[in-house]
């Protein structure tokens, strides 16, 4: 299933000040829907990206993964 375009430059818009926030381990778009991944289920990190979401896409809920910290191969 292809990504939406306006879901794709919300993505590659947000990622950089997304990977900003310590906690914040990836973002993604599987499925269409805007998906942050967590180093741990932490909800004031969650709550950053919450804010940040909001203020540039407000009608977007992100969708939360907690996957650990994504290490280089």
């Amino acid at each position: 299933m292809p990504v939406p375009p306006d879901v794709a430059r919300l993505k590659q818009a947000l990622s950089p000040a997304l990977l900003e926030i310590e906690g914040v381990s990836g973002v993604g778009i599987p499925g269409g829907q805007l998906t942050v991944y967590l180093a741990s289920d932490d909800p004031v990190v969650k709550e950053k990206v919450r804010e940040l979401v909001a203020r540039t896409a407000p009608a977007v809920t992100p969708r939360f993964e907690v996957t650990g910290v994504f290490q280089k191969r």
